[in-house]
């Protein structure tokens, strides 16, 4: 069974309210990795946020990260290299199976993706935005990414290795929260650990 985009949204809702709870209780305290605790919506180069809902074998993740982090700039693409750069990550993150690694048991398939980035616009789009001020062409831009996967065997769904660390080595931590079988978790994942255990 396929999950409304509903459902989705309402369970990446509660995460994001859990996590707006857990900075406001956590805003001074101190990790054991020697950094003071960020809010997963400012944007940090090297830092994005990953959101993940378990729903039996439903799976529903949301990656946001600062452009520069994937793409290694963050301004609209004028030159045909950067284009390309461009049209490369749209590719890369479709074909989201290899950026996130299930146990071959649980038997996952990619279902949909769905990606949402000013640099992705078309050439209208892409013409419109030079018609904005300098400020907004040199303004952050995110990158926001949601995949959605089916798993027929879910009770081997027990973990998942993010492998976003390898593809884009500008991407140094990802700000977790989860809701999987167990409940909700959180954290920071690292190309050294870069895996949800459920």
């Amino acid at each position: 069974m396929r999950p409304t985009p509903f459902i989705i949204g309402s369970l990446l809702a509660v995460i994001s309210v859990a996590s707006a709870a857990h900075d406001h209780d956590h805003d001074d305290h101190e990790h054991e990795h020697g950094h003071e605790h960020e809010s997963l919506s400012a944007h940090e180069h090297g830092v994005g946020s990953l959101n993940l809902v378990v729903d039996g074998g439903e799976v529903a993740i949301e990656l946001v990260s600062p452009a520069n982090n994937l793409l290694g700039f963050e301004h609209l693409p004028a030159s045909n290299a950067d284009k390309a750069k461009v049209k490369a990550l749209q590719a890369q993150l479709n074909d989201a199976g290899s950026l996130f690694v299930f146990p071959a048991a649980a038997d996952c398939s990619l279902e949909e993706v769905e990606l949402s980035s000013p640099l992705f616009e078309t050439e209208d789009g892409h013409e419109h935005e030079h018609e904005h001020s300098d400020e907004s062409a040199e303004s952050h831009a995110d990158i926001q990414a949601h995949f959605h996967f089916n798993c027929t065997q879910e009770a081997a769904l027990d973990q998942i290795q993010v492998a976003l660390f390898s593809a884009f080595p500008g991407t140094e931590r990802l700000l977790l929260q989860a809701i999987g079988p167990k409940g909700q978790q959180g954290g920071e994942l690292t190309a050294t650990q870069n895996l949800i255990r459920f």
